[in-house]
């Protein structure tokens, strides 16, 4: 695969699969946007999801499935927050769906939405959580083609001059989480769905 991939998966860090498992427990099927790129690399860093879920939830979309995605962007009065959200329709069987929220005023959102600007496959990776940790489950590799990479390109400039005009005593993430996150909706619809 791609730096920073392995064949078990991403190598996350033990903080990350323990966060990520303990959110499940709590609150249900989880996603994650994740930058990856080799400590020798010159190439910019990649963007990945990362889905981690109860076992028989991973494995009831395992195989031939349907990957749709959506990039949202909201603008409060705390400051911009981004949105990724993602529906596996298996060909049998319920969706499984998750969302993940990037912080462009961090370097690690900024990077893993400026990622989504420019690479060709999107890359994710499916995780089970058990007994406080995750397991490698397997991964899809979704076409990122030049309609999606223009997207992105548009929310990353859009996010980042929210942000710019956001006074800075003002500035709050988890607050415009707060707002933003009552206009959040799951599934993402099938593009040939009426909703």
């Amino acid at each position: 695969m791609t730096d920073g991939v392995r064949e078990g998966g991403l190598n996350l860090p033990e903080r990350v699969r323990e966060s990520l498992a303990s959110a499940v427990a709590e609150r249900g099927v989880q996603a994650r946007v994740v930058s990856t790129q080799g400590r020798e690399s010159m190439k910019p860093p990649q963007g990945h999801v990362v889905v981690a879920a109860e076992p028989e939830e991973i494995e009831g979309v395992r195989g031939p499935a349907r990957i749709v995605r959506r990039l949202e962007h909201y603008k409060t009065f705390y400051g911009p927050v981004v949105r990724l959200a993602v529906s596996v329709y298996p060909m049998d069987g319920e969706p499984l769906s998750a969302g993940t929220v990037l912080n462009i005023s961090q370097v690690s959102g900024d990077a893993a939405l400026s990622g989504l600007g420019r690479q060709g496959s999107l890359y994710l990776h499916f995780y089970a959580a058990e007994g406080g940790d995750l397991s490698y489950a397997f991964s899809k590799e979704v076409p990122n083609g030049p309609e999606q990479r223009a997207e992105a390109k548009k929310v990353l400039k859009m996010a980042r001059d929210a942000y710019a005009q956001t006074r800075e005593d003002r500035r709050s993430f988890r607050r415009a989480v707060m707002l933003a996150e009552k206009q959040f909706e799951l599934p993402v619809p099938e593009p040939d769905v009426e909703a």
